[in-house]
């Protein structure tokens, strides 16, 4: 009884509704997104492989690839045969009985001699030119998720310094001189206080502008890379390392996708000139063909081949030609003027990197360290009376501003360290040589 009443019951649990949804059904649109709780915190490389993986241009660039691939195959096929097929009623006349039979059989096979070799170069690198240019919109995607990566950076960066100034100034509106709980000692006239007050509101209206492009900048951080919520925690905004020598990044110059892709495309024209000229002829045409006739009384079948070719007198493809090769010396041109601007693109943004990694060192050193003992000092010698409000609102100013300026040069050399590595055609998460 239970051996059959089990696959009974399997049969009922199966065809329930309730039971029969199983994981099986197609993905929602919102099941890609990532929850940004799956990821505690983004690094620049985790971010980058993030973008990689959902952005809709890398799905284009496959589609190019697999175009071009295409056409490989196609430019290697041989043109079909065609059959021509003639009934007539000759040779029911001829023997008397009338009716109406196959006369004519013709199969005809064109002969691609030389066309075929020269398609199948051009479109072997018309593929190789797609692939670099995958390549080259990694690179684009790359350095897009570099520039709002760094935004959420500084962002944050900024919203941390804003509320660290506004919590100076309400502990001296409090009657500390730190967070710690250590009092002021003086009396505080009505126009220090009217200017700590004002001193306040402005640390106050900088810590809303500062939320306001935090939020700016985490909501490009969360739709570049499909994130299901609003959480941004990035790494801290930092300097990066000093690049290798100019001449390690220019020897790898031509390695680069962007580099790759225009001289692929210089071949595959030039090639086109060989295809255009190959195809000056039309192919020539084997003809198989197989005749009924009547003759002595008697049925016979002829069986013969044949050539056909065409005189090319009132129309030669000149024109064709002349296309193709002006094609050719264009793409040639554009190759040329891409390697003079990519080679001035890496001199500018080599030196934009060290100018600024040298700038930034030395606000460092001589400006951040040394406002903050003056701030310091000049707080404490405010609570003591012995300095008046105005030089307390100068050196937190000063302190503040120079930190300030530091965080916008650290920016600006993550964003110069993004822009050599796409001058250089290095990639963060697969590339070659040396990243900076």
């Amino acid at each position: 009884m239970i051996r059959l009443l089990l696959p009974l019951g399997l049969a009922v649990l199966y065809f329930n509704p309730a039971f029969a949804q199983t994981a099986i059904t197609p993905k929602r649109a919102s099941e890609v997104l990532l929850s940004a709780k799956e990821q505690k915190v983004w690094t620049l490389e985790s971010a980058t492989r993030r973008v990689l993986e959902v952005a809709p241009e890398r799905r284009q660039s496959d589609a190019a690839v697999d175009m071009r691939q295409e056409e490989l195959i196609q430019a290697g096929a041989w043109p079909n045969p065609s059959i021509d097929l003639r009934a007539d009623n000759r040779i029911g006349q001829l023997n008397g009985q009338g009716g109406t039979g196959l006369a004519q059989l013709a199969l005809s096979q064109p002969l691609p001699l030389r066309r075929i070799a020269r398609q199948r170069a051009a479109a072997e690198s018309g593929l190789s030119a797609a692939q670099a240019d995958r390549q080259a919109q990694s690179l684009l995607l790359e350095h897009e998720a570099a520039l709002v990566f760094h935004a959420v950076q500084f962002a944050a960066a900024k919203r941390q310094l804003a509320k660290e100034r506004l919590e100076f100034t309400n502990n001296f509106a409090a009657g500390r001189i730190t967070s710690y709980g250590d009092r002021l000692k003086r009396y505080l006239t009505p126009l220090e206080l009217g200017r700590l007050a004002i001193m306040r509101e402005d640390a106050r209206q900088g810590t809303i502008l500062a939320e306001r492009d935090y939020e700016d900048a985490r909501i490009g951080f969360k739709n570049l890379l499909g994130l299901a919520d609003g959480a941004a925690e990035t790494t801290l905004l930092t300097l990066p390392a000093r690049p290798a020598s100019f001449e390690v990044f220019a020897r790898e110059l031509d390695r680069h996708p962007a580099i790759e892709t225009a001289r692929h495309e210089t071949e595959a024209a030039r090639e086109g000139i060989e295809v255009a000229e190959s195809q000056r002829y039309p192919d020539p045409v084997l003809k198989l063909f197989h005749d009924r006739d009547f003759n002595n009384g008697a049925t016979i079948n002829v069986i013969g081949i044949g050539v056909g070719m065409e005189i090319p007198i009132l129309n030669r493809n000149r024109a064709s030609e002349g296309k193709a090769r002006a094609e050719a010396e264009a793409s040639r041109a554009r190759y040329e003027a891409l390697m003079r601007d990519a080679r001035m693109r890496l001199e500018q943004a080599y030196a934009q990197l060290l100018r600024l990694q040298n700038q930034t060192e030395q606000v460092n050193a001589n400006l951040i360290e040394p406002a903050r003992k003056v701030f310091e000092l000049t707080r404490r010698s405010f609570a003591a009376g012995e300095s008046n409000v105005l030089a307390l609102v100068d050196a937190n100013n000063a302190y503040f501003d120079a930190r300030a300026r530091y965080q916008e040069l650290l920016q600006a050399c993550a964003l110069a360290s993004a822009d050599l590595r796409l001058a250089a055609g290095l990639s963060l998460v697969g590339g070659k040589g040396d990243q900076p």
